[in-house]
């Protein structure tokens, strides 16, 4: 069975296992050369994103006359994880690539990824305090530094506002999850055999981002999916708190149903959904109603999970590490998040960034933006088995069974927690 495993991370073990000796035979030039130094960026993101990307790239090498940048677009952040296994194998590797941020620890725990502390040492003490703690969190690993955060998002609930006055609600999000689910009921609407025409809420079941949402709801229980040790707590009762939660509302309230679109809030079909901050801009435009973006609920407090991408370093020559080092700051620092995040609608990374005069004007005359600039003091990593290979599935496959399938929420939670624990035996044992 094991031999017919068709994964995104392709023999992943075996490449991971080279990667640290072919890094360390990289590292034989200790002359600075003559003439700018060319390094390699592998970027994601197609549209808009990638646009800005080529942008910030664009102001680097105007900006310098020692280092030129050359931005190759790799495809989406799995074809990149694909690559960069496949240039660790034949030993040729970007000096920096663009990382879904749950892959950082694939990476990072086999040394494939420069550690990043030394760079640090040497800038200024309040270096990294700048960052935003919850988005620079997810760029450690065994408490190093190996990546600086790069364009981020977090999950958002996106409200009717009109069908809260219609249902005579406040036209306010819920604060809690006790909350959300009152409001749900209220927002229920059913025909004549007493069967649902229009639901509080659709809980989102996308292949990649069910686990997202989820994830937001058991960290507003206290709880989490798996620590950076890659130990599960599915079956803790925080996050089984969450999973019955949503269960009962699509099976016992009638409240809730799943999701697999947006097109659900916009045909009136929920008066509720979640969704990415990078969303927000799309989810406006195409709304005939009045949006109301707001926090995920919280509980026994506020939590949600950070998303997007990091920027880290797999170069395997000193002075391209140098040169590396310089774009890394240059597009996390203040003057790019603020050109990024107004254009894209991915997060600032910074105090600085946020504060930036462009995109406080940008958001006075944007206002929902608000939401999710305030809501960043809540985030925190996203659970370490998201980046194994079938991490996201399993647990898209969890809540298919709880709000699909109605099975038991204690036998799916542990059942759901072997098969994270056998993946990651699998893959990195």
């Amino acid at each position: 069975m094991k031999k017919k495993r068709v994964a995104v991370v392709v023999v992943i073990a075996m490449v991971l296992c080279l990667s640290t000796s072919l890094w360390a035979a990289g590292q034989v030039e200790q002359t600075k050369p003559e003439g700018p130094i060319k390094i390699i960026y592998w970027r994601s993101l197609t549209g808009v994103a990638g646009e800005a990307q080529e942008e910030i790239v664009k102001r680097f090498n105007e900006s310098r006359s020692d280092i030129i940048v050359e931005s190759q677009f790799q495809g989406a952040y799995a074809e990149i994880l694909q690559k960069l296994q496949a240039g660790l194998a034949a030993g040729d590797v970007p000096d920096l690539v663009l990382l879904d941020s749950p892959h950082l620890q694939i990476f990072a725990k086999e040394g494939v990824l420069v550690n990043l502390d030394e760079f640090v040492a040497k800038e200024p003490k309040n270096f990294l305090q700048d960052y935003i703690p919850g988005l620079l969190a997810d760029s450690y690993y065994n408490n190093s530094l190996y990546a600086l955060p790069a364009l981020r998002s977090t999950p958002l609930l996106y409200i009717n506002e009109d069908m809260l006055a219609e249902a005579g609600l406040p036209r306010r999000a819920p604060a809690t999850w006790d909350e959300f689910r009152e409001y749900c009921k209220k927002l229920t609407k059913v025909d004549a055999n007493g069967e649902p025409i229009q639901y509080g809420v659709g809980f989102t079941m996308g292949a990649t981002t069910a686990h997202w949402y989820f994830q937001g709801a058991v960290y507003a229980f206290d709880g989490k999916i798996s620590d950076e040790n890659f130990v599960v707590h599915l079956t803790e009762a925080p996050a089984v708190a969450a999973a019955k939660l949503w269960q009962d509302m699509v099976f016992k309230d009638k409240s809730a149903v799943p999701s697999t679109s947006h097109d659900d809030l916009f045909n009136k079909k929920v008066a509720m959904v979640f969704g990415s901050t990078g969303s927000m801009g799309n989810v406006m435009n195409r709304a005939t109603f009045k949006v109301l973006p707001a926090f995920i609920p919280g509980q026994v407090r506020n939590g949600v999970p950070v998303g997007g991408s990091v920027i880290a370093m797999p170069s395997t020559d000193k002075w391209r590490q140098w040169a590396a080092w310089e774009f890394m700051k240059f597009f996390t620092g203040t003057d790019s998040q603020a050109y990024l995040a107004e254009k894209t609608g991915y997060m600032p990374n910074s105090t600085s960034a946020s504060n930036h005069p462009d995109l406080v004007k940008y958001y006075a005359a944007n206002p929902h933006w608000k939401v999710a600039i305030d809501q960043l003091k809540f985030v925190q990593p996203q659970a370490s088995v998201i980046s194994l290979p079938k991490g996201t599935e399993i647990l898209r496959q969890m809540l298919e069974k709880l709000l699909i399938a109605n099975m038991d929420v204690y036998t799916v939670m542990a059942e759901t927690k072997a098969d994270l624990e056998k993946e990651y035996n699998e893959n990195f044992k």
